[in-house]
């Protein structure tokens, strides 16, 4: 199947992909019935594991554009938020079993998708991120950094502030005060 060109989700869209994963009969034509594969969902997990099958009957759609758009606008199943101090916790225990696999580490993070987990694991919860004030010489710093390397804000990151992220040093940038 060719590429799918970058453009909006249609409601039509949509709901053949709600009808694939939820086997929602009602939604599909007669004929696409007979060819879902009714493991599409796995007993007890809300999140589709055969995404090629899937992409199959969601016209001019790849199996990884259905994934983006079920895991991040569809599922009902995961939830957009505040983490509680369970969540941190199952996060915090799935991070030292599976260390940062964090597809592996979504499934011992219920209603939590892989790009969350990593999300919340970088931004509040590991230790090793250095989240203090910037200092005036750091910030100088990364006005010399800017200056040479442009936007590579991982890069600046790893030679300049080995304990920051990122997205911290371009937010520090773009936003210095």
């Amino acid at each position: 199947m060719a590429p799918r060109v970058q453009r909006p989700w249609t409601a039509e869209e949509d709901k053949f992909l709600c009808a694939t994963i939820e086997l929602g009969k009602h939604f599909l034509p007669c004929f696409l019935l007979q060819q879902i594969e009714v493991d599409t969902v796995e007993p007890g997990n809300l999140t589709p594991s055969r995404w090629n099958a899937i992409a199959r009957h969601v016209p001019g759609c790849t199996n990884k554009s259905c994934q983006k758009r079920w895991i991040g606008k569809l599922a009902a199943c995961h939830v957009i938020g505040a983490w509680t101090a369970e969540e941190d916790l199952r996060l915090r225990n799935a991070v030292e079993t599976y260390g940062k696999r964090w597809s592996l580490v979504a499934t011992m993070v219920p209603k939590c998708n892989s790009d969350q987990c990593s999300k919340c694991w970088m931004e509040r919860l590991d230790l090793s991120i250095d989240h203090s004030k910037w200092s005036p010489e750091q910030d100088q710093l990364l006005l010399n950094a800017v200056n040479e390397l442009e936007s590579r804000w991982t890069k600046i990151a790893m030679i300049c502030f080995p304990q920051k992220t990122g997205s911290s040093v371009k937010n520090r940038s773009v936003y210095p005060f």
